[in-house]
This record gives structure tokens, sequence and C-alpha cells, in this order.
């Protein structure tokens, strides 16, 4: 089962990664589609943000606790599905207050905004370490006897 989270793990630093790519690539499309416009290229970064990496991290935080990693590490795992949601019902929500618009936005709304990607960072940081935890976990496992294991 260390293996699987292992697995899963590294799939969800894919996800991670794919992240911040996604963001440039929406965020260099010319000519600039319109607001809201479901054809625009960011619509790939809010879909793998708010549906792709959540659901991984559920999944690779119930991997963790079936593989006995710990509760750090369970938690190391669901830290990214916390942090989209801070994204989604903090970040997000503080910058209309501070006047952001599908239009325009304000030196406060841009300010806020700028935690988007500060938060980005701290998924990013969180997945790289549960990579590495996990797979510490698996060279453990390599390291018991075939028939201890049992």
């Amino acid at each position: 089962m260390r293996k699987v989270f292992f697995g899963l793990a590294v799939v969800q630093l894919v996800a991670v990664l794919a992240q911040f790519y996604l963001a440039t690539f929406g965020a260099f499309e010319t000519p600039h589609p319109a607001p809201g416009d479901p054809d625009a290229a960011i619509g790939y970064h809010a879909m793998n943000g708010t549906m792709v990496i959540p659901l991984v991290s559920l999944v690779t935080a119930i991997a963790a606790l079936a593989a006995r990693a710990g509760g750090r590490t369970a938690g190391l795992a669901i830290l990214p599905f916390v942090l989209v949601a801070v994204q989604l019902f903090v970040i997000f929500p503080l910058a209309e207050i501070a006047g952001a618009t599908e239009t325009a936005t304000t030196t406060a709304s841009l300010f806020v905004m700028g935690f988007h990607a500060l938060d980005g960072v701290a998924i990013l940081a969180a997945a790289v370490v549960l990579v590495r935890r996990a797979h510490a976990l698996t060279k453990s496992d390599a390291a018991i006897p075939a028939h201890a294991a049992a």
C-alpha cells in the first residue's frame, strides 16, 4: 500500500506542477479573451485547480492513512485540498471585497490576489515534501525482509 501511496503522491505533485504551467498557458493567450469566456485557455488552470488537485489530494490522503504513513503525513497529503479551499473561499472573496470584478481591479484587490500565487507555492511545497516522505516510506519497506513483512 505504501507504493500506491507513493504513486499517488507523485500524481499529486505532477498535478500541482501542471497547475503552474497552465497558469502561464492561460495568462499569455493572445488575443486576450473576454472576461468569463468559457473557451479561454485559463479555464484549464481553473479546472485543474478546483477539480483535479482537490480530488487527488483526498485520494492521496486516504492512501496515506491506509498505508499507515502517520497522521502528519496524511495531513500533508490533504493540505493541498485545504489550501485550494483557502483560495476559493478566502482569497477570491477578499479580492472582491477589495474591489476586484470581472472587468477591473484595484490596487487593494491586486494585493490580495498576490496571495493566490503564494498559496500556490505552499501547495507545491507540500506536494514536494509529501513525495519525499512517501519515497522514504517505500525505502523503509524495502529494508524489511519479505518473510518479516507478512
